[in-house]
């Protein structure tokens, strides 16, 4: 399966949105760049070192350029539009929304292209999780990403 409609599998399984939620918005990790390595290890060899490096790099220059700033938009319309009609309000920030995810399907497009010529052992998703964040500039602690994997499984 590509990476796109597993991402959205797995996305929708107990447990994974507030395990993702909760790396990206504690611990400053790309969800899309944390899937995208979970996958490659359920889809086949594990990413290698530098395909992991160049992923981050990817990863992280689209997540400041396109999906932190639309995020901020979304999360930001919520107080920032207070006393303006609920359905108004909602209907904005859904759009937008939309426009996150598609700039998330972007990346993940892209990240699933460098997984190309796989080298990697096996690994699980747990392993997988953990080398990604060794490729990442900012750590995240094993327990959270226990967390995902377990709701990954």
């Amino acid at each position: 399966m590509s990476f796109w409609p597993w991402a959205l599998d797995a996305y929708a399984r107990d447990g994974v949105a507030e395990a993702c939620l909760d790396l990206q918005d504690a611990h400053g990790q790309s969800v899309p760049y944390l899937l995208w390595a979970a996958w490659a290890a359920q889809s086949g060899p594990a990413l290698n070192a530098s395909q992991l490096e160049a992923g981050a790099g990817r990863a992280l220059r689209w997540e400041e350029a396109a999906v932190g700033p639309l995020r901020q938009a979304r999360r930001g319309l919520k107080p920032a539009l207070e006393g303006i009609s609920d359905p108004v309000r909602e209907q904005l920030r859904g759009e937008v929304k939309a426009l996150e995810l598609k700039a998330e399907q972007a990346l993940m497009l892209a990240l699933e292209g460098l997984a190309a010529g796989r080298t990697g052992p096996v690994s699980s998703p747990k392993q997988a999780l953990a080398a990604a964040v060794g490729a990442w500039p900012r750590s995240a602690p094993q327990a959270a990403l226990d967390r995902l994997a377990e709701a990954l499984a």
